[in-house]
């Protein structure tokens, strides 16, 4: 029982929804690899957003969709085959630093050497893995968190180094401290002509609600998914508004919630029926940093819940 209901939990949580500008977000990550393909140089693009709206998500969505063989077979031997190369930036990095990462993972072992050096090394091993596209994530401790000026127009620079050295394009993710780092440095401005931000949901009703709509589609996903019966439902109102209020909009607060709630209904001894009371006792054990109610969202009316929203929303546009 306890196997089927993670295997359930797992497949719902694989579901993306690409809400507008979800959809838009990729657009543009998927027009630089097109165009460096088209034009035989890297066009690169930029993706920010505050921790939690689904940046890293969709990198490794990329990595899924180009996945090809692990292997590549030659006449000289068999080597490692990675269309797509994903790398967190570490905490506190260095352009050397971040090098040495990125050479830990494709080779199993540390490197030594100048940064001159290690980026030759690197850019051998990305072309021996026959790598197409590089996404590196949280990009703002690299170039932005306690760097000065000087270290961030290095490490700027140094990705252009890389970009013109390798032919590769550089897909940059980070937080919303990196939208005008293009305008650090010409050059790199030059090769990051796409840009795309995400943000948290803002409550609103109506066709247009991305909030809404993305509830919307993870509903018909989850009812399918688990092959549940009557229910309450995430679009409604009742369910959704203080959903919002325990996460102000954050979707992965939101989809943790929801994954909670769901497991809690497929633990019962009953009929799959989802309650109020599934996402009350989600909310019991999550710690909700950004909760605006002082106490359980799901102890709250609905009135209060609007009432919450409403003055948030109201102080954020101020």
């Amino acid at each position: 029982m306890e196997s089927d209901v993670q295997k359930i939990v797992k497949a719902f949580k694989a579901k993306i929804v690409f809400h507008p500008r979800y959809r838009q977000a990729f657009s543009q990550i998927q027009n630089a690899i097109e165009n460096t393909e088209a034009l035989g140089e890297p066009v690169c693009a930029l993706l920010c957003g505050p921790s939690g709206t689904g940046k890293s998500t969709l990198c490794h969505y990329f990595r899924k969709i180009y996945s090809g063989d692990s292997v590549l077979r030659r006449n000289d031997g068999i080597y490692v085959n990675l269309p797509v190369f994903y790398c967190e930036v570490p905490p506190s990095a260095t352009v050397k630093g971040l090098i040495t990462n990125m050479l830990r993972m494709l080779i199993d072992e540390t490197p030594n050497g100048t940064i001159e050096k290690l980026t030759h090394q690197l850019i051998t091993c990305l072309k021996t893995c026959q790598v197409k596209m590089i996404f590196l994530d949280e990009i703002q401790r690299l170039c932005i968190t306690t760097v000065s000026e000087k270290v961030r127009l290095d490490s700027l620079q140094w990705i252009v180094s890389l970009l013109n050295w390798s032919g590769i394009p550089v897909i940059l993710s980070g937080t919303e401290l990196c939208r005008d780092i293009r305008r650090e440095d010409e050059a790199f401005e030059n090769r990051y002509p796409y840009f795309a931000e995400l943000s948290h949901f803002t409550y609103e009703t109506g066709n247009r609600s991305d909030f809404f709509a993305t509830l919307q589609h993870l509903d018909t996903s989850m009812y399918e998914i688990a092959a549940l019966g009557k229910g309450v439902h995430l679009n409604d109102p009742t369910i959704a508004a203080p959903l919002f209020v325990g996460t102000r909009g954050n979707l992965k607060r939101m989809r943790l919630i929801i994954n909670d709630a769901l497991k809690t209904c497929l633990r019962r001894d009953e009929p799959r029926e989802l309650k109020v009371s599934d996402f009350f006792t989600a909310c019991e054990y999550i710690d909700l940093p950004k909760n605006l109610s002082d106490g359980n969202p799901y102890d709250q009316s609905y009135d209060n819940s609007l009432k919450f929203i409403l003055d948030y929303q109201e102080t954020d546009d101020e």
